[in-house]
């Protein structure tokens, strides 16, 4: 099963204290994406994790927690480390600017928000941010199959065994091999073969159901 984020409602996240930056962003974002928001760090970071937003806003203080601490504790985790952080900031100085950009976020806006700016930044990163997850997405696939390559595989297996780790639930992992191939592609050609092994690809992959499920 080609694994796509076409039909993926867009998603962001808000961590801020800042009621003001909340309600504005919810304004402007929740009629066209999904806004998760956070008022701590430690809720925010469960929520990235979890969720897997397309865009994190991140206070540079978030209830006395640095946010540049919180950026390069994102930026160090797998699940998270893909994920583009803006910095939302009151202090407007070029040493904070680069000071945010120097640890990985990918933009910084100034405060007070002003809506135009916002929203024309935050559609910027979140269009780069899709033409990064198509280029991912067609180096990730099986030209043969049209399913997740071993690549991908390897990439998901460390995630979800993490994961696993994390919440203490058990993984589970199928290795499937197709009896008597050889003959097959001995009797029929290797055309055959190879229309043979998409079938069996994408028939496995119709029978996926969870959205940590997958055939690669």
């Amino acid at each position: 099963m080609l694994e796509t984020d076409e039909s993926k409602e867009t998603m962001i996240l808000i961590m801020d204290h800042d009621r003001t930056a909340l309600d504005l962003v919810l304004d402007i974002f929740s009629a066209t994406a999904t806004v998760l928001t956070a008022l701590n760090s430690e809720n925010g970071i469960e929520i990235a994790i979890r969720e897997q937003p397309d865009l994190i806003l991140l206070n540079n203080l978030i209830q006395d927690v640095d946010g540049h601490e919180v950026c390069n504790q994102l930026k160090s985790m797998p699940e998270t480390e893909n994920i583009p952080i803006i910095i939302l900031s009151p202090n407007i100085e070029v040493e904070d600017e680069l000071a945010a950009l120097s640890i990985g976020a990918i933009d910084f806006i100034a405060k007070p928000l002003k809506p135009k700016i916002l929203k024309a930044r935050v559609e910027n990163q979140l269009f780069l941010k899709r033409d990064r997850d198509k280029l991912k997405l067609m180096s990730s696939i099986d030209a043969l199959t049209g399913i997740p390559n071993r690549r991908r595989f390897d990439e998901c297996l460390k995630l979800e065994w993490r994961r696993a780790l994390r919440s203490k639930y058990p993984l589970s992992l199928f290795m499937v091999d197709i009896d008597h191939f050889k003959s097959y592609n001995d009797t029929y050609g290797h055309q055959k073969g190879d229309e043979c092994l998409k079938a069996v690809a994408q028939e496995i992959g119709r029978h996926l159901h969870r959205p940590s499920d997958l055939v690669a």
